[in-house]
This record gives structure tokens, C-alpha cells and sequence, in this order.
């Protein structure tokens, strides 16, 4: 059926929490699916030709789970071996093809990393070829953790913790050991209170610029804004101070908020942020913000047209406390925001909550044989597909610029 498969994926950190790959995730209903096979074609198919490998991973790492027929050689891999790493999930192992199969891609240069499996003396042969092994944190006591590091420490292998929700869990697999990251822990900041993040320097002197001309259009003083997540939340956290009559009911939107502001006071709190702030590249935490929001603004198009300029605004304050390292409750009050966006970014409540529920399992490869919205999923990646091209290709501009 078309537009039933689709591609998801799921940044792996190394310790100082920099991406150093992602894992191309299934999305969809699996009732009567796809096989194994056919998902791992399609996943590769799809990003290596319809989407783009460097638009999905940039120069990072693909990590693609590979079936049976993959590894032993029955269909061809269509991606080079320096960019993708194949995971063989625990449900192949053990059969002396995929073992002979995944040593001989080894020696193609294809970096294999095994997935889900349990060690038990450290022997087996499927190591020999690995390069990496995934451990589901969540499903071993911490002895068992430690003891499975222990076993396989010998073998010279980087060991990837899967699952990792907290940074006392994180904290916990540095200690015994652990390479990579890989889980939800950047949506469960450690830090409260920590530092602010600085707009880009290049985008305040274009919208100085801009501000200062009186023919420029309000919408394009709204789209520069949009344009840079810590702008966006720096000004709606001024208007929202500066509301007056509007901040019983809060800011709703980018839009409000430069209107409520004015051309000259706008211009005011852009040059004090230019004189006061330093350069910072964009990082991670900046793509998964920018990537939300405007995923959210593009799936409101088909589910609440009339939302859109919210939906922006929800998906992107949701994502403050993966930029300010705070937890979101203790942020988003500063804002001044009505108290449906808050709702929505928070609680996931009202109509705009549901689409950014979307928006967040479709980040983390959650399994869904539907959407909370009534937007289809072959429109969900769509979106996602268009919205990570379009902040790819901002930051793009934005780091060519500085």
C-alpha cells in the first residue's frame, strides 16, 4: 500500500553528547506489513534515493538494521560502506551464514554493529567481525550491565547504550564503560538554570537591518525571527513580559509577539543581544527545535490550517529544555505565552498538543499504526522530510555566513 512505509531517525551521542551517527527507524503499521526484508530495502531505497542520505544523516553515520537476505548476500547493499553501519538484530545471529555474511562485509568495510544480543563468555563469532555493540540498558540490572561490559571489553568493540531516558542513567554507563548514547535523554535535561543559548550574531545583524527598514514587510521580520531558535524564544519571553491588556490571556504566536513589540523596541532588544551576546555554532539540540517547529507548522497545514502560526510556536517552546538545559515546566513560565500553547507544549493537551505528540514520536521512532491527528502518515513524513531539508539548509546558510 503507498505511503504505509516510512523513515524515521534517531541521533547516537558520544560521551560529550556530539551526534556521531543516527539510526534510520521504521515508521508505520506493521499489521500485515512490510517483512524484514522489505523494510530494510525500503529504509535504504528511500534514503538513499528518494530523501537523500546526506539530507536524513549529513556526514554522519547511517545505522540501518540489516535482515537475513542483507547479510548473507541474497540482495545487495545500494550504500556505500563508509556511511552506513548494519545492525544485526539478535533474532539472525547465531546462523553460520550471517556469521560468514557479516564477516565477509566486514572486510568490504561495512561496520557491523550487533543488537539486542547477550554475552555470555565473550566468544562469539559474530564479535570478530563487530564493531560496535548496542545494549539495551533498560532490560539488565546494573550487575548484569556491568558483567556484559566486563565480557566484552576484551574484544575491542565500541559499546553503544541503548535506551538511556535520564543523565543519572547516562552517568551510570560512562562509568562502566560505554562509548555511545542512545534514547531520549536529551528530552531530561541535568541542568536547571543552566546557560542561555545566544541567537546567531549573523541573524540579529540581518534582522537589525531589516527592522531598520521601514519598507520591509512585518511577515519578513517574522520569518528571520522563526529562522533562529533562541531568538524566537528570547523575544517571545520579552513580549510576553511586555504584554500589557495581552498578557492576561498570553502571547499566542512569532507574529504577536513582533507586533506586540514594536519596530522600535524590537530593535533596541536586538542590538543589546548583539552587544552582549558571543557567536555559537548550531548544534544538535538546535536542529531537533528548529526541525519540530516547523514539522509542526507543516502537519497544521493539513490538520488546523488556522493553528499554523501556533503550531510553530508550540514545537518550538516544547523543545526549550533541550536548548536552555532546564526542565520545561520551570522555562516555559517565563514566556508569557496563552495558556492553550502552554498546555500544548507541556501537557500535550488541545488540538495542537496531539499534532506535537506526533511531531516528538515521529522524532523518536516510536511505533504508531496511526497519528493523533488525522493527517495521513505518508504527509507525516512529508513534513518531516521538508522540514528537516529546511533546517539542514538554514543552518547550512547560517554557518556559510558567519
Amino acid at each position: 500500500m503507498a505511503g504505509r512505509f516510512m523513515v524515521g531517525r534517531q541521533p547516537i551521542f558520544d560521551a560529550n553528547l556530539d551526534v556521531v551517527g543516527y539510526e534510520l527507524l521504521f515508521r508505520g503499521d506493521r499489521s500485515g506489513g512490510p517483512d524484514d526484508d522489505a523494510m530494510t530495502s525500503e529504509v535504504l531505497v528511500r534514503t538513499a534515493l528518494d530523501l537523500g542520505l546526506a539530507g536524513v544523516v549529513g556526514d554522519r553515520k547511517a545505522f540501518v538494521n540489516a535482515s537475513r537476505a542483507f547479510l548473507v548476500g541474497d540482495l545487495e547493499l545500494p550504500l556505500p560502506p563508509d556511511r552506513i553501519v548494519l545492525e544485526v538484530p539478535r533474532s539472525v545471529a547465531g546462523d553460520p551464514e550471517v556469521v560468514a555474511g557479516c564477516a565477509r562485509l566486514a572486510r568490504s568495510g561495512y561496520a557491523i554493529a550487533l543488537d539486542g544480543h547477550r554475552w555470555n563468555d565473550g566468544g562469539d563469532e559474530l564479535l570478530d567481525a563487530a564493531t560496535f555493540v548496542k545494549l539495551d540498558i533498560l532490560t539488565l540490572p546494573r550487575q548484569q550491565l556491568a558483567t556484559q561490559v566486563d565480557l566484552l571489553a576484551p574484544c575491542g568493540v565500541q559499546l553503544v547504550a541503548e535506551k538511556v531516558e535520564t543523565y543519572e542513567q547516562l552517568e551510570v554507563c560512562r562509568d562502566l564503560g560505554f562509548h555511545l548514547f542512545q534514547g531520549y535523554l536529551l528530552s531530561r535535561p541535568q541542568l536547571v538554570g543552566g546557560p542561555d543559548m545566544p541567537p546567531n550574531p549573523v541573524t540579529l545583524m540581518q534582522l537589525i537591518g531589516e527592522v531598520c527598514n521601514p519598507d520591509t514587510p512585518t511577515r519578513e521580520l517574522e520569518r528571520i525571527v522563526e529562522s533562529d531558535a533562541a531568538l524566537s524564544y528570547r523575544l517571545l519571553r520579552v513580549a510576553g513580559a511586555a504584554g500589557g491588556d495581552r498578557r492576561a490571556r498570553g502571547v499566542r504566536s512569532i507574529r504577536e509577539a513582533v507586533s506586540l513589540l514594536g519596530r522600535q523596541r524590537l530593535r533596541g532588544w536586538l542590538v543589546l543581544m548583539l552587544a552582549t551576546d558571543t557567536e555559537r555554532a548550531p548544534s544538535e539540540q538546535v536542529m531537533i527545535a528548529m526541525t519540530r517547529a516547523k514539522m509542526c507548522e507543516l502537519l497544521a497545514g493539513d490538520a488546523y490550517p488556522h493553528l499554523r502560526d501556533e503550531a510553530f510556536t508550540v514545537g518550538m517552546v516544547s523543545a526549550l529544555d533541550l536548548l536552555l538545559q532546564a526542565p520545561l515546566r520551570e522555562v516555559i513560565v517565563h514566556l508569557g505565552l496563552a495558556p492553550d500553547i502552554v498546555a500544548a507544549a507541556v501537557d500535550l493537551a488541545g488540538p495542537l498538543g496531539r499534532l506535537l505528540g506526533d511531531v516528538v514520536d515521529w522524532e523518536r521512532g516510536e511505533p504508531s499504526a496511526g497519528l493523533r491527528t488525522r493527517v495521513e502518515l505518508r504527509m507525516a513524513e512529508k513534513g518531516y522530510v521538508a522540514a528537516l531539508r529546511w533546517t539542514t539548509n538554514l543552518l547550512a546558510a547560517v554557518q556559510r555566513a558567519a
